[in-house]
């Protein structure tokens, strides 16, 4: 169920966003109550049109293909259950069961669910249904705690309980508020899991939201954009992790977590950020890798027939855009990959445990791959070569989410609708043969067993004895593992510590061993002779789970020895993790271990990230170490890491490590003055006052050399003409750190005509962080001269401080800028500028430009509708007007969507969302400004984000990562990064001929 969890009027299914994706940046839902007089006259196509009717639940049964292995079983259906979109099981082993029939429904909201579902006779069928929860608006998560449940419906978390026996939940708590509802059409909170850690972790999509936890007399607020949340259930407190995806995560066994965001079907997080924010100037590699070779091209094995409004979409799209038959099948592939689950009981045989399940509604079917270790992260190849592990030949089956059972079966949640796309997305002419809300009322729940499966005795363990309990701990059914543990931990009966330190040194099993050490530390009955012999465990995932567990007990010293000694273990996984634990406490032997986990992993992204993480502190001595190893210093991962040091201890507001750096690179021998160089440059790129104030101070011939010397190579290097240009271009951001004084004359020069476009480009782009008002007179001088690209740089440069805007918005008065320079886009933040005096200038300036009410345009480009279009002729226009934010055929530069999907929207729908782009903006399309405590001010779209640093992606090409730490404002604009006016550039015909070439791609 990617993030199909939608909650403005008109709701757009993420389980197939990607196929409906957007045309350009910003590309907008768009509704079909849309004006009529923008749309073109329909034909009636009911003659094509008939409509495919949804099977009985009986029916449905025998329309399955599924693993020869196997045999799938209807467990619930209508009436007892509807849309059924998420789903827990309680210690008792009932059913609670996320339903959602609003889904789709633009008219009527506040009619979802939780139903609480019971087999009560143990036939594995469920034969009894309660109204446990209702009048929820879109749920999209349950999870039993303490004999309730915490149910997840934007913008809320409640937790909900019935404590009068009658199934029906009398209490209704508000835990957290804050959560996206459906900013857009994408993914929302969903999926709580249970983690080896004690806490439920789950995924707030791409929506996010300013969280508030209910309890918190401060109402701190947590952004959860990008984010993971880790929820501790009995403080109702929360931590914000690493996050990824739309609809859809997982955690295996030893809590690695995976996640999908339809056409990624799957994706593994290399680490947990919250290792990451100790160090706020580490900005590392986005953690989501995709681990399905195929990736969203991987080649589905579908089995139900193409829906016929998908064929005559195609063939109204070929014949009104290419005039001739469309070639392609509209289906087979990733476009709605929700629900990623790792299989985890012990009802299969052992080989399947750790596969991955995958829905695809869109396709009918469950795909399934087999994980296998890749260095530091997984690759995960097709499991089924000849057919998908499950598929059918019923268009209504729609798998949205999976669940591990108390049984150890794998439990497949089948939304049962006709339309499974947002009804938005569909054609007029089209979407009239069919009921967007069709199957609201049906839905169904199946468990897939092996052959021969007998169903066990079920147990309730809520009347099992905290020592029976931990006996369940040695379980190979990891439900069973997890729940036993859940209990142990709401109970928090300390009399079973001695248990529980048995099984954490004597159990045969790897993961029982790991889950009773974490039990202890939840129960603070861990002692240090148990989580020693955790730290020395034969199996490294049990040492690998103890080292994050030594963390919080860091202070003694001989776990801190222990920690230390396995940076050196002989699984990299745990020196990996030894690499982000031994952050925990700072020591010369800890610096000194992370030095040479370095030098031995010199190669390794991933370890790199990790040491830097562990640097808060310690910082300098890593320095002198890594310098001093002449060996390492041939590698150029070291050398880079030192960059990065270099940049980290600059920033810092600490003497001694500054004066550490110095020292060093004068003990530097002469063959290697040119890294010193470089890393003198670095240490003042980012200088802090104490930085420039012990440079200042010092008293050192070499100190004051390398300063001289930086800045006489750096003009030497970038004004060399015979060089090679990109070496020129590479020392150009050296420039900004001198005085201006100095410079202006070089910037000059690098700005002239006769100077390459590469080379122009990184001189205005380097003029941005000089902060003097000269830069505006030098850019707007040089503006005649500026091609259209570099004008559109110039304008990002001029617009990131407030003295250039006002200089800018002065020429533009003068007539020394035509205001035709100023894209529509920029026109629109200037008419909504915080600061009266730009508001009241561009309003004057820009009295002409009409940013909203666009019926007029669109009325008027209805006819490119009716044109022929010339795909030829449309490749230019794309060049011309497109190619700035997009990439088709090796041309342009990729900030926005993938526009291969625009064969999934119907053409009328796509130029209203050209001409139209403010309509209802997508999230991950919104316009950012970002003002820097330095002053600067940076435009654009959030491309990545941790929790160090944001990643703004600008109009121009260029992208900007900056630390959290540097950013003073983060405000939106609210408004699309694709501009409006797009018809200033493009005729109806060229609009034809747009709209014919994207339809023309391959």
């Amino acid at each position: 169920m990617p993030a199909f969890i939608p909650t403005s009027r008109f709701r757009i299914s993420a389980f197939v966003s990607a196929l409906f994706f957007a045309l350009l940046i910003g590309l907008t839902i768009t509704a079909r109550s849309a004006d009529k007089s923008e749309t073109k006259p329909k034909v009636d196509y009911s003659a094509e049109m008939p409509r495919i009717l949804p099977r009985s639940p009986e029916e449905a049964l025998k329309s399955f293909k599924i693993h020869p292995d196997f045999e799938i079983q209807l467990v619930a259906a209508e009436p007892l259950v509807r849309d059924p979109v998420a789903m827990c099981f309680d210690a008792r082993g009932r059913a609670y069961v996320v339903e959602m029939p609003e889904y789709n429904d633009a008219n009527q909201e506040g009619y979802s669910s939780v139903k609480l579902l019971e087999d009560t006779d143990g036939d594995g069928r469920f034969d009894k249904s309660y109204p446990f929860l209702s009048g929820l608006t879109l749920p999209t998560a349950v999870f039993c705690y303490k004999g309730g449940v915490f149910v997840g419906a934007p913008p809320y978390v409640y937790y909900c309980k019935d404590t009068d026996g009658d199934r029906i939940a009398d209490v209704r708590e508000v835990v957290m508020t804050g959560f996206g509802r459906d900013k857009g059409d994408e993914g929302m909170i969903n999926s709580f899991r249970w983690g080896l850690d004690n806490k439920i972790h789950f995924s707030t999509g791409i929506d996010g939201g300013d969280v508030t936890i209910a309890a918190d007399e401060n109402k701190k607020t947590y952004n959860t954009k990008g984010r993971g949340v880790i929820l501790d259930p009995e403080t109702r407190t929360i931590e914000l992790t690493t996050g990824g995806g739309q609809h859809g995560m997982s955690l295996g066994n030893w809590n690695r977590e995976f996640v999908c965001a339809n056409s990624v079907p799957m994706q593994v997080l290399m680490y947990d950020d919250r290792y990451i924010a100790r160090n706020p100037y580490l900005a590392p590699p986005a953690a989501p890798v995709s681990i399905a070779p195929g990736g969203k091209f991987t080649k589905l094995l579908r089995i139900s027939q193409v829906e016929p409004w998908r064929i005559l979409r195609s063939r109204i799209r070929a014949a009104s855009e290419r005039g001739d038959a469309e070639k392609g099948q509209p289906s087979g592939f990733f476009t709605a990959a929700t629900g990623i689950t790792v299989y985890r009981g012990d009802a299969w045989p052992a080989e399947y445990q750790g596969n991955i399940f995958v829905g695809e509604p869109a396709n009918n079917l469950v795909y399934r791959a087999a994980p296998q270790p890749d260095g530091l992260s997984l690759v995960a190849p097709r499991a089924d070569q000849d057919a998908e592990f499950l598929a059918s030949t019923d268009i209504w089956f729609r798998p949205v989410q999976f669940e591990n059972g108390p049984e150890g079966a794998l439990y497949v949640l089948d939304m049962y609708r006709e339309l499974i796309e947002g009804a938005p997305f569909i054609p007029e002419e089209v979407i009239k043969h069919l009921d967007p809300v069709g199957g609201q009322d049906k839905g169904r729940i199946y468990r897939i067993v092996p052959k021969g499966f007998q169903q066990p005795q079920s147990a309730d363990l809520t009347k099992l004895s905290s020592q029976e309990l931990v006996e369940l701990l040695e379980s190979d059914n990891g439900w069973t593992r997890d729940t036993a543990q859940r209990l142990l931990y709401e109970r928090q009966d300390t009399s079973i510590a001695g248990d529980l330190k048995q099984l954490a040194t004597g159990s045969t099993k790897p993961i029982t061993r790991a889950t009773a050490l974490w039990s202890l530390q939840a129960l603070k009955s861990l002692d240090s002779a148990t989580l020693l012999k955790g730290l020395q465990d034969k199996e490294f995932q049990v040492r690998k789970q103890s080292l994050k567990i030594a963390e919080q007990y860091a202070d003694a010293n001989e776990i801190q020895q222990q920690m230390i000694a396995l940076a050196t273990d002989p699984s990299l996984e745990v020196q990996y993790q030894a690499a982000f634990s031994l952050g925990a406490f700072e020591s010369l032997a800890r610096n000194a271990a992370l030095a040479d986990l370095l030098e031995r992993h010199a190669a390794n992204q991933w370890i790199r990230m990790a040491v830097q993480s562990s640097l808060d502190q310690g910082t300098g001595e890593v320095f002198e170490i890594l310098i001093k190893n002449t060996d390492a210093l041939k590698e150029k991962q070291i050398e880079q890491f030192l960059v990065a040091l270099a940049v980290q201890i600059g920033a810092q507001q600490e003497a001694a490590n500054v004066k550490r750096v110095l020292a060093a690179l004068e003990a530097l021998p002469e063959s290697n003055q040119k890294l010193a160089e470089i890393l003198f440059r670095n240490l003042l790129s980012r200088a802090s006052g104490v930085t420039k104030q012990v440079i200042a101070k010092s008293d050192s011939e070499h100190t004051a050399k390398l300063l001289k010397g930086m800045m006489q190579s750096a003009i030497a290097q970038a004004t060399n003409d015979k060089a090679a240009v990109k070496g020129r271009v590479a020392a150009i951001p050296t420039l900004s750190i001198g005085l201006f004084d100095e410079t202006q004359p070089v910037f000059e020069e690098l700005l002239s005509v006769q100077q390459p476009l590469p080379v122009r480009q990184r001189a205005i782009t380097a003029l941005g962080l000089v902060n003097d008002d000269r830069v505006a007179e030098l850019l707007i001088e040089a503006w005649p001269g500026l091609s259209p690209q570099l004008r559109m740089s110039a304008v990002e440069t001029l617009f990131s401080r407030k003295p250039w805007l006002l200089s800018l918005l002065d020429a533009v008065k003068a007539g020394d800028i035509n205001p035709g320079d100023i894209g529509p886009e920029r026109v629109q933040l200037l008419k909504t500028n915080q600061d009266s005096t730009v508001k009241k200038l561009a309003e004057s300036l820009f009295h002409n430009e009409r940013l909203t009410g666009r019926s007029d345009v669109i009325k008027e480009y209805q006819a490119s509708l009716k044109l022929k279009g010339d795909a030829a002729n449309g490749k230019q226009v794309f060049k011309k007007s497109c190619s700035a934010c997009h990439r088709l055929e090796n041309v342009g530069v990729q900030l926005g969507a993938d526009l291969k999907a625009i064969k999934d929207r119907g053409t009328d729908a796509v130029l209203l969302n050209i001409l139209d782009p403010n309509r209802e903006v997508k999230p991950q399309y919104v316009t950012y400004l970002l003002v820097t405590t330095q002053g600067r001010t940076i435009t654009g779209l959030i491309k990545e984000e941790n929790a160090n640093s944001i990643t703004i992606a600008r109009a121009d090409g260029t992208s900007d990562t900056v630390l959290r730490i540097d950013i003073d404002e983060l405000i939106s604009s609210r408004l699309s990064f694709m501009p409006e006016g797009l018809e200033k550039q493009i005729n109806p015909q060229e609009m034809a001929d747009l709209l014919a070439y994207l339809n023309s791609i391959k």
